[in-house]
């Protein structure tokens, strides 16, 4: 199975993801402690929604190797990922809800869930449509945004 990108549906969430990768690069920088519970969302919905597609559907995700831009994506994707991906996305939906668990208690750890968020965001950027790209560039703004604004200080420790 591909992913559809005729399909309407398709393109109404990948508005919906560009939609939030604005509104996430705005509140990041104007009202990063807004953002940062925004994050904390995010995170904890894309650590369930991982969590529950790869018990069901592992296949899914080699669906985006078409849609890379990069050839050595594709090449991982298609390779060491295909026979992986339980392994590497349940260890991504950790990673999500421990950032979730970050943004929301501050302090050090709202930083490493802001360098973790940029470090994914920009790592998934090069799966194109694929990302919701340029979303998560959006995204990787807005976390900088939090991370630059010191809100991390004003939180528990």
């Amino acid at each position: 199975m591909q992913i559809p990108i005729n399909d309407n549906t398709f393109w109404i969430a990948y508005g919906a993801s560009n939609v939030g990768g604005a509104i996430l690069a705005y509140t990041g920088l104007k009202a990063p402690r807004l953002a940062r519970y925004l994050f904390a969302a995010l995170f904890a919905w894309a650590c369930w929604f991982n969590l529950d597609t790869v018990g069901e559907t592992p296949d899914v995700y080699l669906d985006y190797s078409y849609l890379a831009y990069f050839k050595f994506y594709a090449d991982f994707i298609n390779g060491f990922f295909a026979d992986h991906v339980v392994a590497i996305i349940t260890t991504v939906a950790i990673c999500q809800g421990l950032m979730s668990l970050g943004f929301l208690v501050g302090g050090r750890w709202m930083t490493y869930a802001a360098i973790g968020a940029i470090a994914f965001f920009v790592s998934v950027a090069p799966l194109g449509i694929g990302s919701a790209f340029p979303s998560t560039v959006l995204m990787a703004v807005g976390a900088y945004g939090v991370l630059r604004s010191g809100s991390a200080s004003r939180s528990a420790e």
